[in-house]
This record gives structure tokens, sequence and C-alpha cells, in this order.
């Protein structure tokens, strides 16, 4: 299995002076925290799509990953960006978005499936800027941030396992998406197409601490909560303990005390 994530973006609305996967969570680059997730579960080989600041990017990684550059970061979004990468990843795959914080015990129940599966949480999905998903009897049927309320299952994490063939399917849909100039989409539309056709089971991880970091306040919480949250998790597995119905916010305060 091979591992590619979306490190293109600029991220702006962050208002902070590095690439958004490199801001600091715990004394580490977010991205640095992602490839030893990626590493624990695995993953044989990891490419990054870089575009913004690629060679901040580049250092930080080292040798642990293969490089794609998004000459066009600026003007295109995410869809753009796993099409480039289309002729690095040529089979089954991890497809992560570069600004989201989680914990490896996330990745480790996506390869629990037999096949394709997004990790997705019940809990979330009411804003705006949310990746929503639709589901129906466990499988994915669409994802868009427009996707009404009334018709919303939950927030989609950014961390999705594809099989051989729906890496191959993704992969075609995103080349006709950009050949009809759809450039500035999220790669959810080619996603959403896929689902179409093929089985892509989804895993609610709404009792795991996650964030995606898109504003300041994000990037609090990331700090305050979440990466404590998450390095509880690892404490409490190491001394035998699990995840307790209260939540994971529960879990991380009783491993605290």
């Amino acid at each position: 299995m091979e591992a590619l994530i979306l490190a293109a973006g600029e991220g702006s609305r962050l208002e902070v002076d590095v690439p958004k996967c490199l801001v600091d969570v715990g004394g580490q680059p977010l991205l640095n925290r992602q490839l030893d997730a990626l590493e624990e579960v695995g993953a044989d080989e990891i490419t990054v799509v870089v575009g913004h600041e690629h060679e901040q990017v580049r250092e930080v990684a080292d040798k642990r990953a293969r490089m794609v550059v998004n000459e066009r970061y600026a003007q295109t979004n995410s869809l753009y960006s796993f099409w480039l990468a289309r002729h690095r990843v040529p089979d089954e795959l991890l497809l992560l978005n570069s600004d989201v914080l989680f914990p490896t015990a996330l990745v480790h129940r996506l390869l629990t499936v037999r096949g394709s599966a997004l990790a997705y949480d019940s809990s979330s999905g009411d804003d705006e800027e949310h990746m929503k998903v639709r589901l129906s009897w466990g499988r994915l049927r669409g994802m868009s941030k427009a996707m009404p309320q009334t018709d919303t299952d939950g927030e989609n994490v950014g961390i999705l396992r594809l099989a051989t063939s729906e890496a191959e399917a993704a992969f075609a849909a995103a080349e006709g998406l950009v050949r009809e100039g759809c450039v500035d989409d999220w790669v959810g539309a080619a996603i959403s197409e896929v689902a179409r056709r093929h089985v892509i089971t989804c895993l609610d991880v709404a009792d795991l601490p996650w964030v995606e970091i898109d504003f300041p306040e994000d990037l609090a919480l990331a700090r305050d909560e979440v990466w404590p949250a998450i390095a509880a998790l690892g404490t409490a597995a190491a001394g035998g303990a699990g995840l307790r119905s209260t939540g994971w916010q529960e879990t991380a305060r009783e491993v605290a005390i």
C-alpha cells in the first residue's frame, strides 16, 4: 500500500508564515505527525504533492517521501493535485489531506476494512466549511461542502483508503474533470463519482480525536486539546487501557489524571 498526501495549498486563512502542513503541533510539524502515522501502519511508499513554498516542505520531509510539485497551486485545488500524482501512485493507496491531525488508530481502522473505506465523523458536518458526506447502508453516496444539511450524515475527515480498482477509477474521474476545466474542484468531486459505481465503506470515527486545521482557532484546538488527547490515547494503549464510552475528551482527561 502506498500513501498520497495532498499538501500544495497555501493556507492563507491560517495566518502563519509557513506552509499549512508545517505548522507546529506538539513540537513537530503537522506533516511529520502524518508521516509518523503512515510509517507506523506500514505504508510502502509515501508521495506528497507540494506547491506553496515546496522547498520548505521538501526539507522537512527529507528522504521520507517522494515529491510531486503542483506549479499551479495558486489557481487549482486538491482535485488537480490528486490528478498530478496519477502516474506515481499506481496501486491501492491511503489518501490524506495534509491539514488533518489524527491518531494512528484511525488509519488502523481503515485498514481493517476489506476494500475501500472513508473515515467520517457523525457528530460533525453542520458548518459550511465542512466536507459533508451522504451515506446509504454504510456506503458513501456523495460528498460536497454544498450538501444540504438534511442530506448530511457527517463530515469527511480527509483520510481515505482506496483499493486498486477504486484508486484507478478515482484517477480516471479526476482526469475527466480536469479535462472539463474543473481544476479548482476538491478531490471529493472525483471520489463522489467513484462512489456511484463502487463500494466505499464509511467508518464513523466520532470517538477519536481529530481536527482539520483551516483557521487560527483550529490550530489552537489542535495544540490545546486534540494533540494532548492523541498522546493520551497512546499512553492508554501502552497501559492496556482503551477508549471509554464517555468519548475521547474524557479518556484524555482520565489518563492525564
